[in-house]
């Protein structure tokens, strides 16, 4: 055995293991400013509102999700407006969008862009975990790009559903994608050295397997089966109309319908 190999080896397990640290030592309220604050910089504003983003309209997979989804048309809240290139298309479908941000720039650069492509949204600067919108205003909620998976902890993906529901029409729509991994990041023994330096800092205490700083930009938690996902769904209110859990993709989506009466 060549040990410079393995020592080699040993180290860049280790590098990586260190820099998963990040996730561990932050609380939830912290990831979440932590991707405020990478979404806020000047060059990721402007890279989200630029006309190449724009122009690619909806992805293949938010359009395979608009197939199922049974309300073609009507008043649609959409979380994480981005640059606005969701809005746009929708709007050109028929929809009635008002967008919801948490950053104040990148969502003005959204409605600057709709206007000029000749369409019309209105916009909400608000954290999609801690929406507040009157309640029963909206036949579909439209949370696109795996932002789901954005929110940190079953708790606060819950109670965010629960709002939601609120949010919808008796009978409405939530659409959502969200990021799949089956595989561990870490091993048994790891994910334990993981968890102790949570609790040694008095971290992400709430960790849950799956949490990641994916490319150090933003928290995103990898759900490992559908089941994780179902039950949080039904427990924050929902049925599930329609739900893709692919096998080969990191990406997922969901279609789910509130109660007919509340």
């Amino acid at each position: 055995m060549n040990l410079r190999i393995s020592l080699g080896r040993f180290l860049i397990r280790s590098g990586r293991f260190v820099q998963s640290l990040a996730v561990m030592v932050m609380r939830p309220r912290d990831l979440v400013e932590y991707g405020r604050r990478t979404y806020s910089r000047p060059e990721s504003i402007e890279g989200w509102g630029v006309n190449k983003i724009l122009a690619m309209g909806l992805s293949d997979d938010e359009k395979a999700l608009l197939e199922k989804l049974p309300a073609g048309r009507g008043v649609m809240l959409l979380l994480g407006a981005g640059g606005g290139r969701e809005a746009i298309a929708f709007s050109r479908m028929g929809f009635d969008i008002t967008g919801v941000d948490f950053i104040p720039e990148l969502l003005e650069k959204a409605k600057a862009n709709a206007r000029a492509e000749g369409v019309n949204m209105t916009g909400l600067v608000q954290e999609i975990s801690q929406l507040d919108v009157p309640e029963g205003g909206y036949d579909v909620v439209w949370l696109s790009t795996g932002m789901y998976s954005s929110v940190p902890t079953r708790k606060n993906r819950v109670a965010m559903l629960r709002k939601i529901g609120l949010a919808l029409r008796p009978g409405g729509y939530f659409v959502c994608q969200f990021m799949c991994g089956r595989e561990a990041e870490f091993s048994p023994r790891w994910e334990t050295l993981r968890k102790a330096f949570a609790w040694l800092t008095m971290g992400n205490l709430r960790y849950e397997k799956g949490d990641r700083l994916a490319s150090n930009i933003e928290f995103i938690h990898y759900f490992a089966a559908p089941e994780e996902l179902e039950s949080e769904f039904k427990e924050g209110g929902f049925t599930v109309f329609f739900m893709n859990f692919p096998e080969d993709k990191v990406r997922g989506g969901a279609v789910l319908r509130t109660a007919v009466s509340r």
